[in-house]
């Protein structure tokens, strides 16, 4: 009985040593983080990281720039925080962030710092760094008390709507509506140490170097924001909130804003005395840190720091961007030519569909692609989702052949791959030399819809078909449909000797068109995936297949002159299909189809 009791007793110990194995190292609380932000920079300031818990990959991002650690602010800095410091610890997240001057160079500088710990060691480091000229501004000498002062119990709300507090700040400069955020009526806003909004001091005798601006500066949070006079930021991507300090009720996040010269002049709102304002600055990026005061769920105090001089719709060095979506696309097609995927980013468990079929990368397109992308080339990249798609033409065993490519991208690795390739024994259709500029261009920013409606009208082209109602689909008037080339509805070209006895609804409207029952042959759209949302082109970029039982026999049309029915002799059969939907003002102005035919009930190959 000793005995047993003995070996119990070591079987407990053991789980218990297990068990705490397994729980890995203590997660660091509050104090322990804004001490080790401390270490690291008296560790910067001294130029020798030696001593500092640093994981094995650590990676570190200086102004949106990926380097070593040891270089940049690692060889530059030359003092330590000033009396302007402030710091947004979350344990929770192993996260923390800073905000404050130092020195840089010898002068004054704000730095927006942030570590991430893993298991006890920093994995993650950011630092941004703006170089501060002539006098401090007197918001830089101290933080405000209120982002200092630890919140009362009472004041508390939970870490997601903290979050969403925050959050919804971006979203109300984006919309130009300030009630779209939770702003106090007491609410502050200082960039770089200059108070932007509710600026408590007297204007200013006579004209200001910033005209008006000193006017909306005197303006409340939300008051400001719903003039329209931040109308000119297109949108704010790339949103990092890392750090949710509970104690303190601070938010601190990344960001990057973008600005694409257009409206000009920014039409104003609820300003006596102005209606307008010039927007000249053109096209440019400003990556930001702003840490948010939240008590009782609304925004109080916002402290914000930028950078300039970056390239305009840069990547914060961790986010992907349209353009490195582009950018890993065309490396991924420049590979399938070269039938060599080892310098392409391809997950440990990547899957590849190439005509409904899963086939292993290195087959199939991998073998037969023989030239990368010619002048017909349209990208729908979202960097939202991590998917870009493809549509264009490229080289097939030494000939050219239509194809859609899409890449579905996690942690700059490539997870999922699709192939629609559109093979034809003849020559292409001459409209595939060059895709319609319109498929090409930015959409205004006045002129886009929320990523979910595109979702919702590029789904609703699927169930105009189904339903053979126009009406179903916001279709333009203008819209034009190609399908490997070839124009299929809002054909505008004159009539022509010898045309096809389907000429009469090529020259039809997209939304008449689908309200014939010219497409009644059409049973079934299923296996829809709309996969890319392009917000600044305007694009979805979906795949589907297109399902044909070979009923009914006969079609009824109604509302074409002299046609009152249309021969179904195609049989059953199913077609794989790509689409990209061109989307301004919540309609559909172009769509860029292609497919091919294959045996009926044929799978996605995703299922």
């Amino acid at each position: 009985m000793k005995k047993t009791m003995v070996r119990l007793c070591i079987l407990i110990a053991a789980g218990s040593l297990a068990a705490a194995c397994s729980r890995g190292p203590k997660q660091p609380d509050r104090a322990a983080l804004v001490k080790m932000m401390d270490r690291y920079l008296e560790a910067v300031v001294r130029h020798d990281p030696t001593g500092l818990p640093f994981a094995r990959n650590v990676k570190l991002v200086e102004n949106t720039n990926p380097i070593e650690v040891g270089k940049g602010l690692w060889e530059t800095a030359s003092a330590g925080p000033t009396d302007f410091k402030i710091y947004v610890a979350d344990p929770k997240a192993g996260q923390v962030g800073f905000m404050g001057v130092i020195g840089d160079k010898g002068e004054p500088a704000l730095l927006g710092a942030r570590l991430k710990l893993v298991d006890g060691r920093i994995a993650e480091i950011d630092h941004m760094v703006s170089p501060l000229a002539g006098e401090l501004p007197a918001g830089l000498l101290k933080p405000r008390a209120g982002l200092l002062t630890p919140l009362d119990p009472s004041e508390r709300v939970s870490r997601a709507e903290m979050l969403r507090a925050a959050n919804a700040y971006y979203d109300a400069i984006e919309q130009s509506d300030g009630n779209v955020a939770p702003f106090a009526d007491e609410c502050q806003r200082r960039e770089n140490g200059v108070t932007a909004a509710n600026n408590q001091d007297p204007l200013p005798p006579g004209p200001t170097p910033f005209g008006a601006m000193a006017a909306f500066g005197r303006m409340k949070c939300a008051e400001q924001l719903s003039t329209g006079i931040m109308g000119y930021i297109t949108d704010i991507n790339q949103r990092r909130l890392f750090a949710v300090d509970e104690e303190l009720g601070l938010v601190m996040a990344y960001s990057v804003f973008n600005h694409d010269g257009e409206p000009n002049p920014l039409k104003i709102r609820n300003m006596p005395g102005v209606t307008e304002s010039p927007n000249d600055w053109g096209e440019f990026t400003v990556p930001a840190a702003h840490i948010y005061k939240i008590r009782n769920g609304r925004i109080h105090e916002i402290e914000a720091m930028a950078i300039v001089g970056v390239p305009y719709r840069t990547s914060d060095g961790w986010s992907l961007t349209r353009q490195s979506l582009v950018d890993i696309m065309d490396n991924y097609l420049a590979a399938l030519a070269r039938h060599d995927p080892s310098g392409v980013p391809l997950d440990r468990d990547v899957k590849l569909v190439e005509n409904t079929k899963k086939i292993p990368v290195g087959k199939g397109l991998w073998e037969t692609a023989s030239a990368g992308p010619t002048d017909f080339k349209i990208y729908a990249a979202d960097p939202d989702s991590g998917e870009i798609g493809f549509m264009g033409v490229i080289g097939e065993n030494g000939k050219p052949t239509i194809a859609a490519v899409r890449l579905k991208v996690d942690n700059h690795k490539i997870t999922e791959i699709d192939h629609l390739v559109a093979r034809s024994d003849g020559p292409l259709n001459p409209n595939m030399s060059q895709p319609r500029p319109a498929l090409l261009e930015r959409v205004p920013k006045v002129e886009r819809v929320p990523r979910e409606k595109m979702r919702e009208i590029a789904d609703s082209y699927y169930e105009a078909i189904i339903q053979d109602n126009g009406a179903v689909a916001p279709f333009a008037d203008e819209c034009e449909r190609r399908e490997n080339g070839g124009t299929s509805a809002g054909d505008r070209t004159p009539p022509r000797a010898g045309e096809d006895d389907f000429s009469p609804f090529r020259r039809m409207t997209c939304a008449a068109q689908l309200s014939t029952g010219v497409m009644s042959y059409i049973g079934d759209i299923n296996n829809r995936r709309i996969l890319a949302l392009d917000e600044e082109k305007g694009l979805a970029f979906a795949f589907s297949i297109f399902r044909h039982d070979g009923e009914p026999k006969v079609m009824n049309i109604i509302g074409v002159p002299g046609i009152t029915e249309r021969r179904n002799d195609y049989g059953p059969f199913d077609l794989p299909a790509a689409h990209v939907f061109k989307i301004r003002n919540g309609k559909i102005y172009e769509i860029e189809a292609i497919g091919y035919m294959d045996k009926h009930g044929i799978p996605s190959g995703w299922e």
